[in-house]
């Protein structure tokens, strides 16, 4: 962590950190403590874009939902 002066909604101190998610991905943030971001990046975020693309949805949508009774 890097301090980077200080966050302009509460005075906290702001940090550049980097972390990797539970993705794998490297994501950069310039954040204070108290949650108060100016930046995220995540590294290689379009990879998952793109395979997120591929997934297409049922393309037939649910025309029925029933109950029945097991007694």
């Amino acid at each position: 962590m890097e301090f980077h002066g200080n966050c302009n909604k509460c005075k906290a101190p702001v940090f550049l950190n980097k972390t990797t998610d539970l993705y794998g991905n490297s994501v950069l943030t310039l954040n204070c403590w108290n949650g108060h971001y100016k930046w995220i990046h995540i590294e290689d975020i379009e990879e998952i874009e793109a395979i997120q693309a591929k997934i297409s949805p049922e393309k037939t949508p649910v025309t029925y939902i029933g109950f029945f009774d097991l007694s």
